[in-house]
């Protein structure tokens, strides 16, 4: 009696055991699936996959509030608002790379990448 409940308990856990690696792999599966597609999109060097997966959250090529904020100071405010419009502009296209250009300051530019700043410069870029 003892051993038919060890084995019965036994299969039970093989079971549950099997129902979790199916689960797993099935989350696995579709995890590869869209890591396509994600890489794709950020890849230079592949135009196939123009619009973002609804995997690639938008913070991806949004930018902060606290970059917006850094990128506008010091400007004159129809500067800022240009920038801000820049920005906009380029978030509603999502483009996870742009370069904003100001005319104050002697003219310059910031390089931003994912909704970072990367650079800035002096002059048209490059």
């Amino acid at each position: 009696m003892e051993e038919d409940l060890i084995q019965i308990l036994e299969l039970l856990a093989a079971i549950v055991a099997a129902i979790i690696a199916y689960w797993q792999h099935h989350k696995k599966t579709i995890a590869d699936n869209n890591t396509g597609e994600v890489i794709a999109f950020f890849d230079p060097k592949d135009d196939t996959v123009t619009t973002p997966p609804a995997t690639v959250p938008s913070r991806s090529w949004k930018m902060n509030a606290e970059t917006r904020r850094w990128v506008i100071t010091g400007h004159d405010p129809a500067t800022q608002g240009d920038l801000l419009r820049q920005i906009e502009a380029a978030e509603g296209k999502q483009l996870p790379r742009y370069y904003l250009t100001f005319p104050d300051r002697g003219g310059g530019y910031y390089e931003i990448e994912y909704g970072l700043m990367k650079g800035s410069g002096v002059g048209k870029p490059v």
